[in-house]
């Protein structure tokens, strides 16, 4: 039997404000329509509909995008998954009518029969099983959300297996956030070119691909398509970096939707007349990441000043506006109440890791015990569109100027930054921000952080942190089992976190998705679920006009 919360949780992956999903699923959190009464929904069609994207589209083949979230958004709308996962854990059927699991290290997708491409070729299991495999081997960036992954096999018409090299307990959630489904005839023929604008993927979905450059995306409704019809006709995908300029086209009616980059600025969208400002606890975590095997933070004194130099209460009003929570351990207390008998007992015991609250004396202490005593020069990148990250930069640049630490901050895109966690070549102190890790179940992001196994390129280890603590408790973690069993390696690997402290834990920050005059979503919330898997689209209705 597997575990009755195994299907809870699962690893993923990257995209604008949320650079890296490391889950399928997504806690509802609360939500707001900020502007006074709930709309009345029309059921008519919407004949267009813009959606501000934070930056240029990373490529259209979700597997190999550098950025995974932001393509997963709009690309699950042309190619599908095979399943959805709701806040609560169960499944949704998309292109699998049916998932079963008959052993822990097995999962068996029976398929919907009668579903054509956009070219009007059938789906067939040869193209789901090579869809799953291309997600979740590497070189895809994808890979990393497919914990235990060995092969993908056609067992009969309209039936792919899936067999794990290990009893993983967020195997079949992380297929499910991960896949999208594309036509392996075509994907084949175009191998070279794949992703690109040149040879967008084909698939089963509601809409296809109709125009794509640099500057947008258009998505038109096609006919023909198996399930129920999406109201908006033609989708615009508009490249607009800057919030503050996607505000501005808000309100003249440019566009319809955006992703809040930078959620201290939740107040003035809110203030846009007719605009829904729906938001989302989204289990979003971002933290400082250190280097442990180069100098000088090889030194567990350095990466200790680090901490104590860092102003997280201040950080959270001044870079978040409020819009975010102070983590006390590497994961907040709901990531880990699956295997921890409940939030309760899992927040008592990150109350009780070692903390490193602003401390500029402790931190000037620890740089004294270190090999650096006198100081040391080393680098802060942020992301130019998420402004969150310029104003950490800033502050941890000036309070490790007190310490005699000269820091230099420098200015990436979001793209830039992508690529290079994903060749595993991030340096200095790396900002994470936008990791997402929802569900009850520690194995998703906890798993991925620590550990031999999860250093190099599509890894998550980007502190390139192990210890023989840490080597022995991660298969536990990672391999489904007791829940005692596994607590007890997570607060081992928790712990060794918060002791060595290669990662500085900072905040979680909602998730916040303003959609403009005269729509809204049927359901009355858009989580980070909606987000990554397309349904923020398909959710979509005019509302009646006032």
């Amino acid at each position: 039997m597997l575990n009755r919360r195994s299907r809870r949780t699962a690893p993923t992956v990257l995209g604008g404000l949320l650079l890296m999903s490391l889950t399928a699923t997504a806690c509802a959190g609360t939500d707001t329509t900020d502007n006074g009464a709930a709309a009345k929904l029309t059921d008519d069609d919407i004949p267009a509909f813009t959606f501000a994207l934070p930056s240029q589209p990373p490529g259209y083949d979700k597997a190999t995008s550098t950025q995974p979230v932001v393509t997963g958004s709009f690309m699950s709308l042309v190619t599908e998954p095979l399943e959805r996962v709701a806040p609560n854990g169960s499944y949704t059927p998309a292109l699998a009518e049916k998932v079963v699991q008959p052993d822990p290290r097995t999962i068996v997708y029976k398929l919907r029969s009668g579903v054509k491409f956009s070219d009007g070729e059938p789906l067939t299991a040869e193209d789901v099983a090579w869809s799953l495999t291309h997600t979740a081997t590497p070189p895809a960036q994808t890979s990393a959300s497919v914990r235990g992954f060995s092969s993908a096999k056609v067992t009969g018409n309209l039936e792919v297996t899936v067999k794990l090299s290990a009893a993983v307990p967020t195997a079949r959630a992380g297929l499910a956030g991960a896949t999208l489904v594309q036509e392996k005839k075509f994907a084949a023929a175009h191998a070279s070119k794949l992703g690109t604008s040149a040879a967008i993927p084909v698939g089963t979905g509601p809409y296809e691909v109709t125009s794509a450059n640099a500057s947008g995306v258009t998505l038109t409704r096609r006919d023909g398509y198996w399930g129920s019809r999406p109201k908006v006709k033609k989708l615009n995908l508009k490249v607009i970096t800057d919030d503050n300029s996607a505000q501005l086209a808000m309100r003249s009616g440019d566009v319809d939707m955006r992703v809040l980059t930078n959620v201290k600025s939740a107040p003035q969208w809110r203030a846009v007349p007719g605009t829904h400002v729906y938001s989302a606890a989204s289990d979003t975590v971002n933290f400082l990441a250190m280097d442990v095997t180069k100098a000088p933070f090889d030194d567990v004194h350095v990466r200790r000043a680090v901490a104590y130099a860092t102003d997280i209460p201040g950080l959270v009003k001044a870079a978040w506006g409020g819009e975010a929570t102070p983590l006390k351990g590497f994961l907040p207390a709901k990531n880990l109440a699956g295997v921890a008998d409940g939030n309760e007992a899992a927040q008592k015991f990150l109350d009780s890791l070692p903390s490193h609250a602003i401390d500029l004396k402790k931190a000037k202490a620890e740089l004294a015990k270190s090999g650096h005593a006198d100081g040391f020069s080393t680098t802060i990148a942020y992301i130019d569109t998420v402004p969150a990250t310029k104003v950490l930069a800033l502050s941890l640049q000036q309070n490790l100027k007190t310490l005699g630490i000269d820091v230099t901050v420098k200015s990436v895109t979001l793209n830039a930054w992508s690529a290079k966690f994903y060749e595993h070549k991030l340096t200095g102190i790396s900002l994470a921000f936008g990791f997402t890790t929802s569900g009850t179940d520690p194995a998703s992001l906890l798993g991925s952080a620590v550990g031999k196994e999860n250093i190099g390129p599509q890894k998550v280890n980007i502190a390139n942190f192990t210890t023989p603590e840490v080597e022995k408790a991660l298969p536990v973690v990672n391999t489904a089992g007791t829940d005692a069993t596994r607590w007890d390696a997570t607060q081992t690997l928790l712990t060794q976190i918060a002791d060595q402290v290669p990662y500085v834990p900072l905040a979680a920050q909602d998730f916040l998705m303003a959609v403009g005059k005269g729509f809204a979503s049927s359901t009355g919330k858009v989580t980070v679920d909606d987000y990554f898997d397309g349904r923020w689209a398909l959710n979509l209705r005019a509302t009646q006009a006032e």
